[in-house]
């Protein structure tokens, strides 16, 4: 009885460390250039759960003339930003945007357990977030 359950609870634990992926710290990468934004998203594994979550949107404005750049100075680009991404938008924490040498800068970090629980059931994984992203046409690596 003894033996079986010393070889009972190696399997549990050998389940846990493959389904977790063993705890291994990743950080999955992923850029898209769309509209003349670049857009990158950064998202921190441990196993498969998400630790962290960041974007950034640049946006090079020197084909703007002066009085289009001033105006676009005025505007809430972390609302105009929240109001495109559906899933994430409860999720915006120090959300930043700064236009400085003509070029917009809008970066954010993401609150993991307030983002929609729709877009996180696609990112059980790393690879299933990067496959998920990919689709989206998002470039991604993992490190």
């Amino acid at each position: 009885m003894k033996k079986s359950s010393i070889v009972l609870a190696v399997t549990v634990l050998a389940v846990v460390f493959l389904v977790t992926g063993c705890g291994k710290k990743e950080t999955l990468t992923c850029t898209q250039k769309t509209s003349g934004v670049d857009i990158t998203f950064n998202v921190g594994f441990n196993g498969s759960v998400i630790t962290s979550m960041d974007f950034a949107y640049d946006m090079d404005l020197s084909s703007y003339s002066d009085t289009t750049v001033k105006y676009l100075e005025k505007r809430d680009w972390c609302s105009t930003v929240k109001s495109s991404m559906s899933e994430y938008k409860d999720a915006f924490t120090d959300c930043k945007s700064e236009i400085k040498d003509k070029k917009l800068n809008v970066s954010s970090t993401l609150d993991v357990d307030k983002v929609a629980k729709s877009a996180l059931g696609k990112m059980k994984t790393s690879r299933a977030a990067k496959k998920e992203l990919e689709a989206q046409g998002y470039k991604c690596t993992i490190k």
